[in-house]
């Protein structure tokens, strides 16, 4: 269940004293989800929105043919023209998402992308609409 895992890894966020909160929506048809790989990606995607954007919401939409599992803060974001870099292996930014130091090697995309394409699902990085942050989002066929 689609709402189950967000949920799980919302509150495994929040017991780690994170700043997370699930924005509940209407409860959607069942996906097969590898359910630990799958939570993988979303604690990977909940940890890089509250750490460069201070906090973090996860939502779930549908739209018929696709489960979409977003991420969304209100951080500084990642111009558009790095995104695609950035879901690389080991790459760490030199922008404003990246003043922590330079520390970790920047595998937290990659692998939520790699999830989300063993789920037969792709995996984006836009402007959050609701935040006007980052929103990383992985789409699952339904």
């Amino acid at each position: 269940e689609p709402v189950r895992v967000a949920r799980a890894a919302v509150d495994r966020a929040c017991r780690g004293e994170l700043p997370v909160e699930f924005e509940n929506g209407p409860e959607g048809p069942s996906i097969m989800l590898r359910e630990n790989a799958f939570g993988r990606a979303l604690d990977n995607l909940i940890g890089n929105a509250v750490r460069y954007g201070g906090s973090a919401k996860v939502s779930i939409e549908y739209d018929g043919e696709f489960a979409y599992f977003n991420v969304d803060d209100p951080g500084p974001g990642i111009p558009v023209e790095l995104r695609s870099e950035a879901q690389k292996p080991f790459t760490r930014l030199d922008t404003a998402r990246n003043q922590d130091g330079g520390s970790g090697v920047g595998l937290g995309l990659s692998i939520a992308a790699d999830i989300a394409r063993s789920h037969g699902g792709k995996f984006f990085l836009e402007e959050s609409p609701t935040l006007g942050g980052l929103r990383a989002r992985i789409s699952i066929p339904l």
